[in-house]
């Protein structure tokens, strides 16, 4: 899937750009960003998606996709409660000033969103939120049914501890640095046949890799795992029912009528 290269302003990602990052030996290190309040143009054959990420924590979270951002507000207004100067921050962006000084809501900002935002925590730490757009007719059209969602993440490089004998296999770092939205899919077999081609790209030509799947039951999600000497490789299909439930009740708040698909 391309990007809108007609509107300077379209912040698309590449969500069909399977290149994987060059090979390492040692974990990726995630580059903190800096804001971008630049808000992004929304039409009615897209969706957008929230990517978490915390680089203290190697995590990287997908939320979505929505019709449009008032969806991921509640969420975001969670994630920066703790932060004093980000909810100074998100309050500048949802407030202007009126003709006589007082604040009102701004509705450009409730509709389209931010592109960046940096959640400044302790010590150092931050969480980076980035707002992401998909042109996606097929999946605008089923929402706020379920859809499934692929995230793709490595190659994950595993430290070692200790010497000689003693010496044991850590935790598989450089989720935060090299993870990425493919794209949602209405169909299960859409889904899967994408996660497949992901870990087909990841992967490349590295040799002596062993390779798993792992479905669970009931045409859910599910996770596709590669190993490599040293490193590890991950595809993410989401499908939660959760989403489904907590779209009705925005729905449902807001008064819409909504047919729903199952």
């Amino acid at each position: 899937m391309a990007n809108d290269n007609d509107n300077n302003d379209n912040n698309d990602m590449f969500f069909y750009d399977l290149s994987p990052p060059a090979g390492s030996a040692q974990p990726y290190t995630y580059i903190k960003p800096p804001d971008d309040f630049h808000p992004l143009p929304l039409d009615q054959k897209s969706v957008l998606y929230l990517a978490v990420t915390t680089p203290h924590t190697d995590k990287y979270e997908i939320y979505g996709p929505v019709p449009n951002f008032s969806h991921l507000l509640p969420l975001i207004s969670d994630l920066v409660s703790d932060s004093p100067s980000a909810l100074d921050k998100l309050e500048a962006l949802q407030y202007t000033l009126d003709d006589f000084g007082g604040q009102c809501p701004n509705l450009a900002f409730t509709q389209h969103g931010f592109t960046t935002f940096v959640i400044d925590g302790q010590r150092g730490t931050y969480t980076v939120l980035e707002v992401l757009r998909e042109r996606n007719e097929k999946v605008v059209e089923v929402l706020p049914a379920p859809v499934y969602t692929v995230t793709r993440h490595g190659p994950l490089v595993h430290t070692f501890s200790g010497v000689g004998m003693e010496t044991k296999l850590g935790v598989a770092k450089g989720i935060a640095a090299t993870s990425t939205l493919v794209g949602s899919f209405v169909e299960r077999k859409d889904a899967v046949a994408m996660a497949r081609r992901a870990m087909d790209v990841l992967v490349g030509c590295e040799g002596m890799i062993s390779r798993t799947e792992d479905w669970g039951k009931g045409g859910g999600g599910g996770v596709l795992l590669a190993m490599g000497v040293g490193k590890r490789w991950e595809v993410k299909v989401q499908y939660e029912d959760e989403a489904l439930r907590s779209a009705r009740k925005g729905a449902d708040a807001e008064g819409a009528g909504v047919g729903w698909r199952f």
